[in-house]
């Protein structure tokens, strides 16, 4: 099954994200199927989300590809999901 989730990346206490596609099955740290977008929660609010692919979210919620909470509130937030 696939789920898009947060990826967390970068040094310890200095914390970014990336939204990704990934298999649920396997392990929390496997390398992701697509990176959908870039997320740093510490930006100005215009510069949080970088590189975000709207075409590839939708492609991977028609596959049925579940999405965690914190993703789904981000892309409530960015308009991407009703």
């Amino acid at each position: 099954m696939v789920a898009i989730r947060f990826f967390r990346v970068g040094k310890p206490h200095v914390h970014h994200f990336r939204l990704v596609a990934i298999d649920s099955r396997k392990g929390p740290r496997t390398p992701p199927l697509e990176v959908l977008a870039a997320y740093n929660p510490k930006a100005k609010d215009g510069e949080k989300i970088k590189n975000f692919k709207q075409e590839r979210v939708d492609h991977w919620i028609k596959c049925g590809a579940q999405i965690s909470e914190g993703a789904r509130r981000l892309l409530k937030k960015e308009k991407a999901i009703a």
